[in-house]
This record gives C-alpha cells, structure tokens and sequence, in this order.
C-alpha cells in the first residue's frame, strides 16, 4: 500500500482501478505495485505532481534484474547498457504490453479504434464499450 499525493491545485489525477486522488488530496492505494509503473503514472512522479510515500515496495531493481525482466518478454538488452537505460526499456515495454492487452480486448468487442490513440484514450473507450 502507498499513500498517494496529488501536488496540482486544479487537475484530478485518475489511476487505473478507478479511483481519482483530487487536487491538493492524497489517497492511500493498495494496489500501486500493480500500476506505478505505468507511463503516465512515472511521468507524474517523475515531474513530483504525484507524490508517493510508504510504498513498501519500491526498490531499484539492479541490473541483473532489469535484464532478466527484459528477456522474459523478449527483448534482448546489451549487459554493458546502463541501469537507467535498461529501466527505460523495460517501461516501454511494460506500457506497450498495456496498450496491446487494451487493444485486444477492443479488438474482442468489435470496438472500432485508433492504433495510435493513446493508453489513456483507449482505457476510455474500453470503459465505454463496456458500459
């Protein structure tokens, strides 16, 4: 579990299982293992307009580690590539395996979509098609 911190004074920021951390509010969030490594998700923390604390979880995977994950889906890392490198393609990786499961499940309700739309506009429309 983490305690979520919304920084923004005006934006909502909405994550994945539905629930929304309100501007200048903060959340405390089971499952963020499951979805802090998701692209928008880093970016707000990234750039501090998400702030996360008491994520038990959070630990720098070494190198070693990062080259396991990426070989498991199939990617091929050169050892000698840095750490923040390899985190890189790892996330590129993780979030384009988001975005296809997204596609795919479109793709199984006959939902017509753009392949270029963004994670987030595709999650939309999933949620619209099963409304």
């Amino acid at each position: 579990m983490a305690l979520v911190k919304n920084t923004h004074s005006k934006t909502p920021i909405g994550l994945p299982d539905g629930s929304v951390v309100p501007p200048r509010g903060e959340l405390d969030v089971p499952q963020w293992a499951d979805y802090r490594d998701r692209q928008n998700l880093a970016f707000y923390v990234e750039s501090g307009v998400l702030v996360v604390e008491r994520d038990n979880e959070l630990t720098a995977l070494s190198k070693e580690e990062l080259l396991a994950r990426l070989k498991a889906l199939g990617i091929d890392a050169a050892g000698n590539s840095k750490t923040e490198t390899l985190q890189k393609k790892l996330d590129e990786a993780l979030a384009a395996a988001e975005k296809q499961k997204v596609m795919d499940e479109l793709t199984a309700l006959n939902v017509e979509f753009d392949k270029e739309a963004s994670l987030e506009d595709l999650q939309a429309a999933l949620a619209t098609a099963k409304a």
